[in-house]
């Protein structure tokens, strides 16, 4: 073959390898930016107030039923927990990395947490979707079934990220050692027993269903000396 042919073939090869290149960071570049239409966070007023969703209904909701002893329904709002949540100042800094405010969305079956995380300069939407599970023994498994920034899934490192993070808090889980259950259950995907304790009112999930927008529990007092998970 002609000398000239061949090194036009070969800066030919090597243009296409560019282009190839350059669009898969493209691609990728345009997949780490995607935001979800859902994540739309509204900036709170009063960030150090505390939501009325919260002293005006979900608060009374629990405390006036929990004092009953009977079980009771529950039910959350998709807003209102989202107010609950914003009410605070965000972002936030985690070590390097900052945490902006976080968006819940309630969907029939499935939740999806969502946040903008930012490191180094770059910033992408982290979106956890998960599809909480009862087995017949009631342990509840939230079933993460994935982790992305932006598009790109990250689920096996978010996992190995959280892990690192909760062994890095470990003493200040030493004093709530069913709640460092939960948590654990939460990050590797296993069940636990949905036992919790809110100021001192201990109830058990006996059951929940995920609708559009909304959270439905039906909770069981339970005697103070059951209580399992603290908050």
């Amino acid at each position: 073959m002609n000398p000239k042919k061949r090194k036009y073939r070969f800066l030919k090869y090597i243009a296409y390898i560019c282009i190839v290149f350059g669009l898969a960071i493209a691609i990728l570049w345009l997949a780490f930016q995607h935001t979800p239409k859902a994540y739309s966070p509204m900036p709170s007023e009063n960030p150090e107030q505390v939501s009325l969703y919260l002293t005006h209904k979900l608060g009374p909701d629990f405390f006036n039923q929990v004092q009953l002893g009977r079980p009771f329904e529950l039910i959350i709002e998709q807003d209102g927990l989202n107010d609950i949540i914003r009410q605070g100042i965000w972002p936030q800094e985690c070590g390097p990395a900052t945490v902006d405010t976080p968006v819940v969305v309630f969907d029939k079956g499935t939740i999806y947490a969502m946040s903008r995380v930012g490191y180094l300069g770059l910033s992408s939407v982290l979106t956890v979707v998960a599809k909480p599970t009862q087995d017949p023994n009631g342990l509840v498994n939230m079933n993460i079934v994935s982790v992305r920034l932006g598009l790109l899934p990250v689920t096996t490192l978010a996992a190995h990220i959280a892990e690192m993070t909760m062994q890095q808090y470990q003493a200040d889980l030493a004093e709530w050692p069913e709640l460092e259950t939960a948590i654990r259950g939460v990050i590797t995907n296993t069940a636990f027993e949905p036992v919790f304790d809110f100021s001192g009112d201990p109830v058990r999930v006996e059951k929940f269903e995920l609708e559009q927008g909304r959270l439905r529990l039906r909770l069981k007092p339970l005697d103070k000396s059951s209580s399992s998970c603290r908050i």
